[in-house]
């Protein structure tokens, strides 16, 4: 029997897990905040890094538990990128961003332990429209990095906001071998806004890094601390303030967009009466 969808969305919010996570676990760790966000009216879709990672990539295992990630056998460890060589910070990320550009043209997902794509699409959210990124650790230093020219590395609409917890900038330096990824930071919109989540006990990524992305991105940016360590906060007084959050930043566009409407309006209304008895 067929059942008619119960809800028609507006847009969809793409969410990144950590490294040594995966979808399914970054789903489950993210409950209370895609709950909320689904009563907003967008579509949470969890996508899986391209990256498997080895037992050698992998850090111990009371690091495990400090990343919100699980030390099961039967668990497959992802990240949105790997190092190159061990003499410096070089990694390699273009499998991540083909990933990302296949999920979005194609609607490709990488199957989870199970086989499956965590949250499968049918048409009419295939056609949504990507309007955010909420991302973890690793999965938020991946959004921020391709957030400003979004719509121009993926040949789409550009986004509204990106939501980042522990976020970090990449090192873009000279040594770190990655400078080929620095005018990935270079600002492209004046629309797009940022949130900046961070836990004041945060032994993994620490808060002079996690303000890295910030600091270049201070006048389209705003910052959310919570007395955690390095996890996504499910406390309802955080989960309510990030929901706020987006639903201000809605009402915002909306408004703009509105008042964009009434202009052209004018503007269209003024031509008209200005060729109002000409030959």
């Amino acid at each position: 029997m067929t059942t008619s969808k119960q809800q028609a969305y507006k847009g969809k919010i793409l969410f990144l897990h950590g490294y040594t996570q995966n979808a399914s676990l970054f789903y489950a760790k993210t409950s209370a905040l895609r709950k909320k966000i689904i009563k907003l009216g967008y579509k949470c879709q969890y996508l899986n890094a391209p990256y498997v990672l080895t037992p050698s990539d992998l850090p111990t295992t009371d690091s495990l538990s400090k990343f919100g990630s699980s030390d099961q056998n039967d668990v497959t460890y992802r990240g949105w990128w790997v190092k190159l060589v061990k003499t410096n910070d070089g990694i390699n990320m273009d499998d991540s961003i083909k990933a990302l550009k296949r999920y979005i043209h194609q609607g490709e997902m990488i199957p989870d332990d199970e086989g499956e794509p965590l949250g499968k699409e049918d048409e009419d959210d295939a056609k949504l429209p990507i309007v955010g990124l909420v991302g973890f650790s690793q999965g938020a230093a991946f959004a921020g990095l391709v957030a400003e020219k979004f719509g121009e590395l993926f040949d789409t609409t550009p986004l509204k906001f990106v939501i980042l917890y522990s976020g970090f900038k990449l090192d873009t330096s000279k040594k770190s071998g990655n400078e080929q990824y620095s005018h990935f930071y270079e600002s492209k919109s004046d629309s797009l806004r940022y949130l900046h989540v961070y836990g004041e006990l945060d032994t993994v990524v620490a808060e002079d890094r996690s303000l890295s992305l910030y600091n270049i991105t201070k006048d389209k940016s705003d910052l959310l601390k919570h007395p955690g360590g390095h996890f996504v906060p499910n406390s309802k007084v955080y989960i309510d303030q990030v929901v706020n959050w987006i639903q201000g930043h809605s009402m915002v566009k909306k408004e703009e967009e509105e008042e964009e409407k009434k202009v052209d309006d004018i503007d269209s209304l003024l031509e008209m009466m200005d060729t109002i008895g000409k030959a």
